[in-house]
């Protein structure tokens, strides 16, 4: 089984697991508060960034939303 590290960032759900893809280490989905998961197949090389890159992610979704 999986080691998955669970976050919240503003009101999204962040789910990190560990997977070797290419350059690697890291995956991550991201869910926003209506349950729409996106999937991020090379999240980072290490949990910290792949964290780190889910949050950027997500600031990003939320600019994009707030455009509209």
């Amino acid at each position: 089984m999986k080691n998955v590290i669970n976050d919240t960032y503003r009101g999204w759900n962040i789910a990190v697991s560990a997977e070797h893809n290419m350059c690697s280490n890291f995956f991550f989905d991201i869910t926003d508060p209506s349950g729409r998961t996106q999937h991020v197949s090379m999240g980072g090389d290490n949990e910290k960034r792949a964290l780190e890159r889910a949050r950027e992610m997500i600031e990003m979704e939320i600019a994009f939303n707030s455009e509209d």
